[in-house]
Protein backbone atom coordinates (compact mmCIF):
# COMPACT_ATOMS: atom_id res chain seq x y z
CA UNK A 1 0.00 0.00 0.00
CA UNK A 2 1.80 3.04 -1.06
CA UNK A 3 2.21 6.41 1.33
CA UNK A 4 1.05 9.76 0.09
CA UNK A 5 4.19 12.18 -0.08
CA UNK A 6 4.51 14.47 2.44
CA UNK A 7 7.49 16.47 1.37
CA UNK A 8 5.83 18.52 -0.48
CA UNK A 9 3.93 20.15 2.08
CA UNK A 10 6.24 19.85 4.27
CA UNK A 11 8.58 22.34 2.44
CA UNK A 12 5.53 24.76 1.12
CA UNK A 13 4.61 25.09 4.98
CA UNK A 14 7.90 25.74 5.33
CA UNK A 15 8.26 28.36 2.46
CA UNK A 16 4.81 29.80 3.76
CA UNK A 17 6.65 30.51 7.31
CA UNK A 18 9.59 32.13 5.72
CA UNK A 19 7.62 34.11 3.46
CA UNK A 20 5.67 35.32 6.10
CA UNK A 21 8.59 35.87 8.58
CA UNK A 22 10.52 37.86 5.83
CA UNK A 23 7.03 39.84 5.58
CA UNK A 24 6.95 40.86 9.23
CA UNK A 25 10.64 40.33 10.11
CA UNK A 26 12.33 41.41 7.06
CA UNK A 27 15.68 42.59 8.88
CA UNK A 28 15.58 39.71 11.41
CA UNK A 29 15.50 37.42 8.34
CA UNK A 30 18.03 39.32 6.68
CA UNK A 31 20.13 39.00 9.62
CA UNK A 32 19.83 35.51 10.63
CA UNK A 33 20.78 34.27 7.24
CA UNK A 34 23.63 36.95 6.49
CA UNK A 35 25.20 35.59 9.40
CA UNK A 36 24.35 31.91 8.87
CA UNK A 37 25.77 32.13 5.07
CA UNK A 38 28.63 33.74 6.10
CA UNK A 39 29.49 31.59 9.09
CA UNK A 40 28.99 28.71 7.43
CA UNK A 41 31.23 29.38 4.79
CA UNK A 42 34.10 31.10 7.15
CA UNK A 43 34.17 27.94 9.44
CA UNK A 44 34.03 25.29 7.11
CA UNK A 45 37.20 26.69 5.74
CA UNK A 46 39.10 27.79 8.71
CA UNK A 47 38.10 24.37 9.53
CA UNK A 48 40.47 22.67 6.50
CA UNK A 49 43.22 26.19 6.29
CA UNK A 50 44.60 28.58 8.04
CA UNK A 51 42.98 32.20 7.56
CA UNK A 52 46.29 33.68 5.67
CA UNK A 53 46.67 30.96 3.25
CA UNK A 54 45.45 31.12 -0.03
CA UNK A 55 42.61 28.75 0.68
CA UNK A 56 41.87 30.74 3.33
CA UNK A 57 41.63 34.58 2.12
CA UNK A 58 39.47 32.97 -0.85
CA UNK A 59 37.00 31.56 2.27
CA UNK A 60 37.33 35.02 3.97
CA UNK A 61 36.13 37.26 0.84
CA UNK A 62 33.22 34.59 -0.56
CA UNK A 63 32.05 34.87 3.38
CA UNK A 64 31.90 38.45 2.87
CA UNK A 65 29.18 38.60 -0.11
CA UNK A 66 26.95 36.57 2.88
CA UNK A 67 24.78 40.12 3.47
CA UNK A 68 24.05 40.40 0.01
CA UNK A 69 23.16 37.09 -0.85
CA UNK A 70 21.16 37.64 2.10
CA UNK A 71 19.26 40.49 0.63
CA UNK A 72 18.81 38.60 -2.74
CA UNK A 73 16.99 36.16 -0.21
CA UNK A 74 14.65 37.56 1.54
CA UNK A 75 13.92 40.21 -0.77
CA UNK A 76 12.52 36.90 -2.95
CA UNK A 77 10.98 35.50 -0.38
CA UNK A 78 9.11 38.97 0.29
CA UNK A 79 7.44 38.22 -3.39
CA UNK A 80 9.24 41.08 -4.57
CA UNK A 81 11.69 41.73 -7.56
CA UNK A 82 15.15 40.43 -7.41
CA UNK A 83 15.71 42.24 -10.40
CA UNK A 84 13.79 45.35 -9.25
CA UNK A 85 16.27 45.48 -5.98
CA UNK A 86 19.92 45.07 -8.01
CA UNK A 87 18.82 47.63 -10.38
CA UNK A 88 18.17 49.87 -7.27
CA UNK A 89 21.60 48.55 -5.37
CA UNK A 90 23.71 49.42 -8.61
CA UNK A 91 22.00 52.63 -9.54
CA UNK A 92 25.14 54.68 -10.15
CA UNK A 93 24.24 58.21 -11.65
CA UNK A 94 25.20 60.77 -8.69
CA UNK A 95 26.82 63.49 -9.13
CA UNK A 96 30.89 62.79 -9.63
CA UNK A 97 31.48 64.34 -6.16
CA UNK A 98 29.31 62.12 -4.10
CA UNK A 99 32.11 59.33 -5.48
CA UNK A 100 35.07 62.05 -4.29
CA UNK A 101 32.90 62.21 -0.73
CA UNK A 102 33.09 58.64 -0.75
CA UNK A 103 36.79 58.78 -0.95
CA UNK A 104 37.82 61.76 1.40
CA UNK A 105 35.73 60.86 4.23
CA UNK A 106 38.02 58.10 5.01
CA UNK A 107 41.35 59.74 4.05
CA UNK A 108 40.29 62.37 6.68
CA UNK A 109 39.73 59.88 9.53
CA UNK A 110 42.78 58.05 8.27
CA UNK A 111 44.62 61.36 8.63
CA UNK A 112 43.17 62.04 11.95
CA UNK A 113 44.42 58.22 13.24
CA UNK A 114 48.00 59.10 11.66
CA UNK A 115 48.19 62.35 13.61
CA UNK A 116 47.24 60.64 16.93
CA UNK A 117 49.76 57.20 15.91
CA UNK A 118 52.79 59.85 14.74
CA UNK A 119 52.50 62.10 18.20
CA UNK A 120 52.86 58.72 20.03
CA UNK A 121 55.47 56.95 18.29
CA UNK A 122 57.08 59.84 16.05
CA UNK A 123 56.82 60.25 12.44
CA UNK A 124 58.10 57.75 9.79
CA UNK A 125 60.37 58.55 7.41
CA UNK A 126 59.45 59.98 3.37
CA UNK A 127 60.48 56.65 2.28
CA UNK A 128 58.79 54.12 4.06
CA UNK A 129 55.48 56.22 3.44
CA UNK A 130 56.02 55.92 -0.39
CA UNK A 131 56.79 52.40 -0.26
CA UNK A 132 53.26 52.15 1.23
CA UNK A 133 51.69 53.18 -2.06
CA UNK A 134 51.62 50.34 -3.85
CA UNK A 135 50.15 48.16 -0.71
CA UNK A 136 47.31 50.89 -0.18
CA UNK A 137 46.15 50.44 -3.65
CA UNK A 138 46.39 47.08 -4.24
CA UNK A 139 44.26 47.07 -0.82
CA UNK A 140 41.97 49.79 -1.65
CA UNK A 141 40.92 47.28 -4.95
CA UNK A 142 40.94 44.09 -2.46
CA UNK A 143 38.85 45.80 -0.28
CA UNK A 144 36.44 47.29 -2.01
CA UNK A 145 35.72 44.38 -4.55
CA UNK A 146 35.92 41.20 -1.96
CA UNK A 147 36.57 41.88 1.96
CA UNK A 148 34.17 45.19 2.75
CA UNK A 149 32.81 46.76 0.35
CA UNK A 150 30.75 44.10 -1.29
CA UNK A 151 28.77 43.78 2.06
CA UNK A 152 27.53 47.15 1.46
CA UNK A 153 24.61 45.47 -0.98
CA UNK A 154 23.31 43.50 2.04
CA UNK A 155 24.15 46.64 4.88
CA UNK A 156 22.88 49.56 3.19
CA UNK A 157 22.02 47.63 0.48
CA UNK A 158 18.80 46.31 2.21
CA UNK A 159 18.93 46.25 6.00
CA UNK A 160 19.33 50.19 6.03
CA UNK A 161 16.56 50.97 3.98
CA UNK A 162 14.40 48.68 5.89
CA UNK A 163 15.09 49.70 9.15
CA UNK A 164 14.59 52.93 8.43
CA UNK A 165 10.95 52.81 7.95
CA UNK A 166 10.47 52.25 11.16
CA UNK A 167 13.39 54.07 13.20
CA UNK A 168 15.60 56.96 12.73
CA UNK A 169 18.45 57.33 11.01
CA UNK A 170 20.63 57.23 14.24
CA UNK A 171 18.20 54.09 15.58
CA UNK A 172 18.63 52.01 12.25
CA UNK A 173 22.28 52.88 12.44
CA UNK A 174 23.14 51.30 15.83
CA UNK A 175 21.29 48.51 14.98
CA UNK A 176 22.80 47.84 11.48
CA UNK A 177 26.25 48.23 12.93
CA UNK A 178 25.40 46.27 16.38
CA UNK A 179 24.63 43.13 13.42
CA UNK A 180 27.58 44.09 11.39
CA UNK A 181 29.70 43.43 14.79
CA UNK A 182 28.32 40.53 15.88
CA UNK A 183 28.54 39.17 11.74
CA UNK A 184 32.27 39.71 12.11
CA UNK A 185 32.47 37.07 15.55
CA UNK A 186 34.62 34.37 13.46
CA UNK A 187 36.90 36.74 12.89
CA UNK A 188 38.30 37.05 16.59
CA UNK A 189 37.32 33.10 17.20
CA UNK A 190 39.91 32.07 14.66
CA UNK A 191 42.27 34.98 14.95
CA UNK A 192 41.88 36.40 11.85
CA UNK A 193 41.33 40.31 13.79
CA UNK A 194 43.84 40.75 16.65
CA UNK A 195 42.11 42.86 18.65
CA UNK A 196 39.76 44.00 21.33
CA UNK A 197 36.26 42.81 20.29
CA UNK A 198 34.66 45.48 22.40
CA UNK A 199 36.81 48.28 20.70
CA UNK A 200 35.95 46.62 17.12
CA UNK A 201 32.35 46.85 17.52
CA UNK A 202 32.05 50.46 18.86
CA UNK A 203 34.36 51.19 15.63
CA UNK A 204 32.09 49.18 13.57
CA UNK A 205 28.98 51.35 15.00
CA UNK A 206 30.78 54.48 14.10
CA UNK A 207 31.59 53.39 10.88
CA UNK A 208 27.58 52.66 10.46
CA UNK A 209 26.68 56.21 11.35
CA UNK A 210 28.85 57.56 8.72
CA UNK A 211 27.66 55.20 6.48
CA UNK A 212 24.19 56.13 7.06
CA UNK A 213 25.03 59.89 6.45
CA UNK A 214 26.23 59.34 3.30
CA UNK A 215 23.85 56.55 2.35
CA UNK A 216 21.01 59.37 2.82
CA UNK A 217 22.74 62.35 1.80
CA UNK A 218 23.69 60.88 -1.29
CA UNK A 219 20.51 59.89 -2.15
CA UNK A 220 20.54 56.08 -1.69
CA UNK A 221 23.99 55.17 -3.70
CA UNK A 222 24.87 51.79 -2.55
CA UNK A 223 27.96 52.19 -4.75
CA UNK A 224 28.92 55.29 -3.23
CA UNK A 225 28.62 52.61 0.10
CA UNK A 226 30.68 50.30 -1.23
CA UNK A 227 33.55 52.85 -2.03
CA UNK A 228 33.54 54.14 1.46
CA UNK A 229 34.06 51.34 3.01
CA UNK A 230 36.44 50.03 0.85
CA UNK A 231 38.94 53.22 1.37
CA UNK A 232 38.08 52.68 5.36
CA UNK A 233 39.22 49.22 5.25
CA UNK A 234 42.33 50.17 3.25
CA UNK A 235 43.33 53.47 4.49
CA UNK A 236 42.78 53.26 8.62
CA UNK A 237 45.97 50.35 8.38
CA UNK A 238 48.58 52.62 6.62
CA UNK A 239 49.31 55.09 10.20
CA UNK A 240 50.26 52.08 12.04
CA UNK A 241 52.04 49.79 8.82
CA UNK A 242 54.12 53.37 8.48
CA UNK A 243 55.62 52.60 11.97
CA UNK A 244 56.01 49.51 11.78
CA UNK A 245 52.62 48.08 13.00
CA UNK A 246 50.20 48.26 15.38
CA UNK A 247 51.62 46.45 17.91
CA UNK A 248 54.40 49.43 17.82
CA UNK A 249 52.08 51.97 18.90
CA UNK A 250 51.78 52.00 22.67
CA UNK A 251 47.65 52.16 22.99
CA UNK A 252 45.51 49.41 21.38
CA UNK A 253 45.29 50.84 17.66
CA UNK A 254 41.67 50.50 17.75
CA UNK A 255 41.30 52.98 20.90
CA UNK A 256 42.52 55.73 18.04
CA UNK A 257 40.06 53.95 15.71
CA UNK A 258 37.28 54.10 18.07
CA UNK A 259 38.27 57.80 19.15
CA UNK A 260 38.88 59.28 15.64
CA UNK A 261 35.94 58.04 14.11
CA UNK A 262 33.80 58.10 16.99
CA UNK A 263 34.42 61.79 16.86
CA UNK A 264 33.40 62.18 13.39
CA UNK A 265 30.31 59.96 13.85
CA UNK A 266 29.10 62.28 16.60
CA UNK A 267 29.81 65.23 14.84
CA UNK A 268 27.44 64.08 11.93
CA UNK A 269 24.86 63.88 14.46
CA UNK A 270 25.36 67.29 15.77
CA UNK A 271 25.46 68.88 12.11
CA UNK A 272 22.66 66.79 10.68
CA UNK A 273 20.32 65.21 13.20
CA UNK A 274 19.62 61.92 14.33
CA UNK A 275 16.74 61.92 12.04
CA UNK A 276 17.98 61.45 9.01
CA UNK A 277 21.43 62.08 9.02
CA UNK A 278 21.36 64.36 6.08
CA UNK A 279 19.63 67.26 4.71
CA UNK A 280 17.76 64.67 2.39
CA UNK A 281 14.62 62.36 3.78
CA UNK A 282 16.13 59.06 4.74
CA UNK A 283 15.88 56.61 2.40
CA UNK A 284 13.57 53.45 2.47
CA UNK A 285 12.92 50.98 0.34
CA UNK A 286 12.69 51.53 -3.63
CA UNK A 287 12.26 48.45 -5.18
CA UNK A 288 8.89 47.61 -3.05
CA UNK A 289 7.26 50.19 -4.56
CA UNK A 290 4.75 48.44 -6.50
CA UNK A 291 4.02 46.65 -3.98
CA UNK A 292 0.02 47.32 -2.69
CA UNK A 293 0.78 45.76 0.68
CA UNK A 294 3.62 47.70 1.32
CA UNK A 295 2.01 50.96 0.67
CA UNK A 296 4.33 54.23 0.61
CA UNK A 297 6.55 54.88 4.14
CA UNK A 298 5.01 57.27 6.32
CA UNK A 299 6.73 60.29 6.10
CA UNK A 300 8.32 60.14 3.08
CA UNK A 301 6.86 61.59 -0.29
CA UNK A 302 10.03 60.99 -2.43
CA UNK A 303 9.75 57.38 -1.28
CA UNK A 304 10.22 55.10 -5.02
CA UNK A 305 11.61 58.35 -6.53
CA UNK A 306 15.27 59.79 -6.96
CA UNK A 307 15.76 63.53 -6.68
CA UNK A 308 18.34 64.56 -9.65
CA UNK A 309 20.54 66.63 -7.07
CA UNK A 310 21.60 65.54 -3.79
CA UNK A 311 21.76 68.51 -1.53
CA UNK A 312 24.01 67.36 1.03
Amino acid sequence: MGIPPVYPGVMQSNRSLLARLSNEHPVVMFSALAIGLSWTVWMSTFSITTPRSGLGILGIALGAFGPGAAGAVVTRLRGESVRAWLVTTFEWRRPLRWYGVAIAVPVVGALGVAVVVFSLVGLPDSGSLGQLAPWLLFNLVLATLFTGGNEEFGWRGFALPHLQRRFSALTASVLVGGVWALWHVPMFVYGVYQLSPLLYAVSVVSFAVILTWYYNASDGSVLGAVLLHGTINAAVNVPGRAVGGAAAVPVPYAAILVGVFGILAILFVIRYGPETLSHREAVRPRWTATRSADGPAPGNASNGRRATEPSD
